[in-house]
């Protein structure tokens, strides 16, 4: 889940996509997305094309002409509108999203999807954006479930040949009970997304075994939608978990010192990630890390 709860870049992504019907089948269970509209002034949009057109001309290659000296009109007749467009859509749109998540004082935990609606020519332009913010999640009670449950499997009766329970099988039985005494309703676009990646890393799992998807769905006697619904249902799990877990660390106040963050960066071996694990980033990621493992390991000691 690692992106969902970190800092979140303030970037907007185009998203030509439609995601209005591509959801999940359980609207009762997630939450709303952020949705809301950016206007550009078409004055700005043309300002921004001009720096585009500036900047490409300045590295445009053309017959009879020294490298980034040919004139505007022949650069924007070789490159075309649509290109120009298409790099000045970055330009205007992401400082406008910055702008209007402050405005409306959101905070979101995810970068947004963008669905252009309007790029007409001497008009404004117009597009949809959708976001999240992290859910309501309220874990009063939790001890008390965790513990009345430990207390249920610690009992082993006489004769009987039961081995105690495992960590690992502990810690499935906490991560259930926290699931069902915790009602979180994650946002949409996070499972959506998480859904996309995981789908993503099977078929590059697949590619490797020069296998299609559409042949590994006919080999488990699945279709490609039911596969989807599967891996939306364990992102959705995967993801209560993580914001309940991340509740509970609050709750605990559990926290990850830096001299800690630089002693797991010290001892890896690879000075080139040393140097990069050094990146805020990077620092923010090894935080989180031995922040959920720390919360783990208090759920066990309970």
């Amino acid at each position: 889940m690692s992106k969902t709860t970190s800092t979140p870049k303030q970037k907007a992504k185009i998203d030509t996509h439609d995601h209005h019907h591509d959801h999940t089948h359980a609207p009762s269970i997630l939450g709303e997305n952020v949705k809301f509209e950016i206007t550009i002034p078409w004055k700005e949009v043309q300002k921004a094309y001009a720096r585009a057109l500036q900047d490409i001309a300045s590295t445009a290659e053309l017959k009879g002409f020294r490298k980034g000296k040919a004139p505007l009109k022949l650069v924007e007749e070789k490159v075309g509108k649509t290109k120009i467009y298409e790099e000045s859509v970055s330009r205007v749109l992401s400082p406008a999203y910055t702008e209007e998540i402050k405005k409306r004082g959101i905070r979101p935990i995810v970068e947004p999807h963008v669905h252009p609606k309007s790029l007409e020519e001497e008009k404004d332009w117009v597009f949809e954006v959708e976001t999240a913010e992290a859910p309501e999640v309220k874990v009063a009670g939790y001890k008390e479930k965790v513990l009345e449950k430990k207390a249920k499997t610690n009992i082993i009766l006489p004769g009987k040949d039961e081995k105690p329970a495992t960590e690992d099988e502990k810690l499935r039985t906490i991560f259930q009970i926290l699931l069902e005494h915790t009602n979180v309703r994650v946002p949409e676009i996070l499972v959506r997304n998480e859904t996309s990646q995981a789908l993503s890393r099977l078929v590059e799992q697949l590619d490797r075994l020069h296998v299609t998807l559409e042949d590994y769905v006919k080999s488990t006697q699945k279709t490609i939608e039911s596969l989807r619904q599967e891996y939306a249902v364990s992102a959705l799990t995967s993801l209560q978990l993580e914001f309940i877990l991340a509740e509970i660390s609050k709750e605990e106040k559990l926290e990850v010192t830096d001299k800690e963050i630089d002693d797991i960066v010290a001892a890896m071996p690879d000075e080139n990630l040393r140097k990069t694990s050094q990146m805020p980033g990077q620092r923010a990621y090894i935080a989180s890390t031995l922040l959920r493992r720390k919360t783990v390991e208090f759920l066990l000691a309970l």
